[in-house]
């Protein structure tokens, strides 16, 4: 933790001092204008992606039916010996397996919008803003959701199967480097976008206040439109281990 917060402090000074660079030589009007312009992109390219999702939402919820059906298929039952009462060594175990296969279940659901949301993602990241500290969170928030999509999950029946086999003591190697790879980028673009957005009130009042309003009726719609949930139960109760809670599992954000 101390690492990250001395290399957050860096980034935000390195960050601070492009911001004073960029005072002395860019007239305060233009600076205005960039903000402006950078706070009216950001509010079409979040809009643009929740509508993609939402317009994606049968073909995503197909992917998801067929990845359930496909594990029913590969390894039914393959958890069924998860004990009632874990060890700490256990727990932590079948807590990875959780984070390991609510994330490849999403990922694989997610194909059909991958390609947009990454390019969005990029669009994202080229915005600038005045302010260092949003401008950080801004690119932290893009570079996470790109690199969440571009995380391949390891096989997911034969890893339920390794974790029974070590009497759900511990997961494979790629399924741990999964998850925790999946864990970081996720908390990275834990910010939602609403709330970036009111960072950037001070720019352009008008736009910012009316999207305020449709980011979260977008984000009802997505919610209503996509059933992961009830999926990723299904996945569970395929692999033979429905008691376990799938609220316990890293939801990620990108169609959350």
């Amino acid at each position: 933790m101390r690492r990250l917060l001395v290399g957050g402090v860096l980034a935000l000074a390195v960050l601070s001092l492009g911001a004073t660079a960029a005072d002395a030589s860019t007239p305060a009007s233009a600076q205005i204008k960039q903000d402006r312009a950078s706070t009216k992109a950001f509010i079409a390219l979040q809009e643009r992606a929740d509508v993609n999702i939402a317009r994606s939402a049968p073909a995503i919820t197909a992917r998801e039916k067929a990845y359930v059906t496909q594990a029913q298929s590969d390894c039914p039952d393959a958890l069924t010996g998860i004990p009632k009462k874990a060890k700490a060594m256990q727990a932590r175990a079948v807590g990875l397996f959780v984070i390991e296969s609510s994330a490849a279940l999403e990922l694989d659901a997610l194909a059909p919008v991958s390609a947009l949301t990454g390019r969005i993602a990029a669009q994202t990241q080229r915005l600038r803003f005045s302010d260092p500290a949003l401008q950080w969170q801004v690119q932290v928030n893009a570079s996470a959701e790109a690199a969440y999509l571009k995380l391949r999950p390891p096989d997911l029946c034969a890893d339920a199967r390794a974790l029974a086999a070590r009497h759900f003591t511990d997961v494979t190697p790629a399924g741990a480097r999964f998850a925790e790879d999946a864990v970081t980028v996720i908390e990275r673009a834990s910010v939602p976008a609403s709330q970036l957005v009111r960072l950037m009130r001070q720019y352009a009042p008008g736009p910012v206040a009316v999207a305020l309003k449709r980011l979260p009726e977008l984000d009802r719609t997505v919610g209503r439109k996509l059933a992961l949930g009830s999926h990723y139960r299904a996945l569970l109760r395929a692999l033979g281990a429905s008691r376990l809670d799938p609220t316990a599992s890293a939801r990620p954000g990108l169609a959350s």
